[in-house]
């Protein structure tokens, strides 16, 4: 089963995701991505170099996984996607996704990112605006 799981920043994704994941699943996350590409005390914080790289191997992830989603072996494939666009969504569905959308609306996205360190705080506070705008 192919699982997509949208949401705004600090909305609970990745958490979600690992509450349900289980060993040997496929797990498609961008903050696992640059954590794994870089050296970092926090999954959350990496250089926009480290960023552009990650989202480079996140594509040819997303790519894989679905391939593998589609195969009929039978593994669970887990994609963290902060907010697909409309092609990004035709994809998953084709696919045979399921899309899950976690909003557990923006004052608790808001206060969730006061936990997060505070160099990320501006950038974050603007996608977390821009995704509840959209929704």
């Amino acid at each position: 089963m192919i699982t997509v799981v949208s949401g705004a920043p600090c909305s609970g994704k990745s958490t979600y995701v690992v509450g349900l994941s289980e060993p040997g699943d496929i797990v498609v996350d961008m903050d696992l991505l640059a954590s794994a590409l870089t050296v970092s005390d926090n999954v959350h914080v990496y250089s926009n170099e480290v960023r552009a790289v990650a989202r480079a191997a996140r594509r040819a992830a997303v790519g894989a996984a679905l391939s593998v989603g589609q195969s009929g072996v039978r593994v669970n494939v887990w994609i963290v996607h902060t907010d697909p666009s409309a092609d990004a969504l035709r994809r998953y569905r084709v696919s045979g996704a399921r899309v899950k959308v976690l909003n557990p609306g923006r004052d608790e996205c808001l206060a969730r990112l006061l936990n997060r360190p505070q160099s990320e705080h501006v950038r974050t506070k603007r996608v977390i605006d821009e995704w509840f705008a959209k929704h």
